[in-house]
C-alpha cells in the first residue's frame, strides 16, 4: 500500500514539475472559450401547458361491437403530426413569421427551425407541455400561442369526426344487417318450403316405426325358419314312403334285376386284362370296348322304362300324394315370406335413408336458426347503440371527444433561458484545467526524471551511498521566488477572471 502511495505520489510531482504547461493551457483554452460563450445569442423560451380530456363516445357506443381505437394513442399520432410541414407553415403563419419570407428555401430554413425548436412533452395526466425558443420573446409567446391554436382545432376536428364516424358506422351496420335479416328470413322459408313434412315434429316417430318393422322381420325370418325345417321332415316323410311303396308294389326286385349285368362284369374283367398287354387302339381292346358301351346304352334305356312305370304305379299311393300336397304348400308359404321379408327390407331401408336425410335437414335448419339468431341479435343490439349514441349527442351540446383545455397560456419570457453560461463558464474553466493536467502528465511521461532516492534503488538495482542536495546562492534563490510569484500571479488572474465572468453574469 505504501509503494502505491510513493508511486502515486511521484506522478504528482513529476506532473507538477511541469505546471507551466498546466496554467498555459488553462488561460489557452479559457479566454477564447469565456469570449465565445459572452458573444453567444440570449434563447427564450415560452411554455403553455394544456389538458387534453380523452372520454370519447366510441368507447361506450361500440362495446362489444368493434374494437375499440386507442384515444390516448391517437393524442400520441396528434402530437406527432403537429410536426408536419403543413401544420408547421399554418403556424408560421399564425405567428407572422412567414410574412416576408418570399423564397422556398427560405421558408424551408423557417420550417426547419420551427421543428428544432418546438418542443411538445408531457402526456401523463392528460397534461402537455409546449415550448418555443427563440432571440425574441415575443415571437416565442406567438408561436406558442399558434401552436395551441392549430392543436385545439386538430382535437375539435378530431372529436366530431369521431361522433360521425361513430353515427355512420352504426347506420351503415344497421342496413347491412337489415338485409341480412332478410336474406336469413328468406333462405329459412325456402328450407321450409323444399323440405316439408322433413322438418324437425313433422311426420311419424321414424325410430319406432322402424323398430317395429325390424321385430316383424326378425319374426317373418323365425317363421320362414320353422317352415324350412317342416319341409326338410316333409322330404324326409315323402322318401320313407316312396321306398315303402316300392317294397309294397315289388319295383325294388325289378331295379336291382335292371342294374346288374353279369355279362358287362365279365367283359369289363377281360379289357382290363387286355390293357395289361396292349394299349387302347389294340383291336381286341377296341371290340370288348364297343360291346361295353353298347351294353350299357340298353341297360340305360331299360332303366328308363323302369322308372316310367315306377312313376306310374308310385303315383297312385295316397300317403304320398298327401306329402307332396303339404311340401307344396309350405314352398307357397316360404315364396309368400320371402316376398313379405324383401318389402319389410326395403322399407327398412327407406326408413334408414329418411331418418339420415331428415338429420340432415334437422342440422341444416339448426344452422339456419343459429345464424338468424345471431342476425337478429346484432341487429337489435344495433339499433339500441343508435339510441344511445343519439341520446348521448343530444346530453353533449360541444359533440367532444377531446376537450382541449388550456391550463397555463404562454407567457412572454422576461429572462433569457439559455445559454446557461455560469455552467458553461465553469465547464470551460474545469475544461481547461484538465487538459493542462493532461499535457503536464503526458510530459513527464516523455521526459522521466528521479525525484528520489529510491527511483535510482529501483532502476539500476545498486545500492545507494548517499544523496547531495542542491545548495544555491543568493541569486538562485531569488529567481526561484520570482518563478513562483509569476505561477501564483498567473492562477491568482486566471481565478479571478473566472469569479469576473461569473460574478457579471449573476
Amino acid at each position: 500500500m505504501q509503494d502505491q502511495f510513493a508511486e502515486i505520489l511521484y506522478y504528482i510531482k513529476a506532473t507538477f514539475k511541469y505546471k507551466w504547461i498546466i496554467i498555459l493551457v488553462a488561460w489557452l483554452i479559457c479566454l477564447p472559450g469565456w469570449w465565445y460563450i459572452s458573444q453567444m445569442p440570449d434563447k427564450y423560451t415560452s411554455t403553455a401547458r394544456v389538458q387534453v380530456d380523452t372520454r370519447t363516445m366510441l368507447r361506450p357506443l361500440l362495446q362489444g361491437l368493434a374494437i375499440q381505437s386507442d384515444v390516448r394513442g391517437m393524442v400520441g399520432i396528434m402530437k406527432q403530426l403537429m410536426f408536419t410541414r403543413y401544420n408547421l407553415e399554418k403556424i408560421a403563419d399564425l405567428a407572422g413569421l412567414s410574412a416576408n419570407l418570399k423564397t422556398e428555401s427560405a421558408k424551408l430554413g423557417l420550417i426547419g427551425q420551427l421543428k428544432t425548436n418546438m418542443k411538445i412533452g408531457g402526456g401523463r395526466d392528460e397534461i402537455f407541455s409546449i415550448s418555443y425558443e427563440s432571440d425574441n420573446p415575443s415571437e416565442a409567446k406567438q408561436v406558442v400561442q399558434a401552436v395551441l391554436t392549430v392543436f385545439s382545432e386538430q382535437t375539435q376536428q378530431t372529436a366530431l369526426d369521431d361522433v360521425d364516424s361513430a353515427q355512420r358506422f352504426l347506420v351503415s351496420q344497421i342496413q347491412e344487417y337489415e338485409q341480412r335479416l332478410r336474406n336469413a328470413e328468406k333462405a329459412k322459408e325456402n328450407f321450409k318450403r323444399a323440405n316439408v313434412g322433413m322438418l324437425p315434429g313433422q311426420g311419424v316417430d321414424q325410430v319406432t316405426q322402424a323398430q317395429q318393422l325390424r321385430d316383424t322381420l326378425d319374426e317373418s325370418k323365425l317363421s320362414m325358419e320353422e317352415l324350412f325345417s317342416r319341409k326338410k321332415v316333409l322330404q324326409e316323410q315323402l322318401v320313407e314312403a316312396q321306398e315303402s311303396a316300392e317294397d309294397e308294389w315289388g319295383l325294388t326286385s325289378l331295379n336291382d334285376t335292371s342294374s346288374e349285368d353279369p355279362r358287362l362284369a365279365s367283359l369289363i374283367a377281360q379289357r382290363d386284362e387286355l390293357l395289361i398287354k396292349y394299349t387302347k387302339k389294340h383291336p381286341s381292346v377296341r371290340v370288348i370296348s364297343d360291346t361295353i358301351k353298347a351294353i350299357k346304352e340298353r341297360n340305360a334305356l331299360d332303366a328308363a322304362n323302369t322308372e316310367g312305370e315306377l312313376n306310374a304305379i308310385v303315383p297312385a299311393n295316397p300317403f304320398v300324394q298327401s306329402i307332396k300336397a303339404s311340401i307344396n304348400e309350405v314352398d307357397a308359404q316360404i315364396a309368400a315370406l320371402n316376398s313379405r321379408i324383401s318389402a319389410y327390407e326395403q322399407k327398412i331401408l327407406k326408413l334408414d335413408e329418411e331418418f339420415n336425410e331428415r338429420l340432415k335437414i334437422e342440422t341444416e335448419m339448426q344452422n339456419l336458426n343459429r345464424d338468424y339468431s345471431t342476425i337478429y341479435r346484432n341487429y337489435q343490439a344495433l339499433l339500441g347503440r343508435k339510441e344511445q349514441a343519439n341520446l348521448s349527442e343530444k346530453v353533449d351540446n360541444q359533440a367532444s371527444a377531446l376537450k382541449f383545455k388550456i391550463a397555463e397560456p404562454p407567457n412572454k419570457p422576461l429572462a433569457p433561458t439559455a445559454p446557461k453560461r455560469p455552467i458553461l463558464y465553469s465547464a470551460v474553466f474545469g475544461g481547461g484545467l484538465l487538459v493542462g493536467i493532461a499535457l503536464a502528465f503526458l510530459a513527464a511521461l516523455i521526459k522521466p526524471t528521479f525525484i528520489v532516492v529510491n527511483q535510482i534503488r529501483q532502476a539500476t538495482g545498486l545500492p545507494v551511498l548517499g544523496s547531495i542536495s542542491i545548495v544555491r546562492n543568493h541569486k538562485q534563490i531569488k529567481q526561484l521566488r520570482w518563478q513562483s510569484v509569476r505561477f501564483a500571479l498567473a492562477c491568482s488572474l486566471l481565478i479571478g477572471l473566472y469569479t469576473g465572468v461569473m460574478t457579471l453574469k449573476a
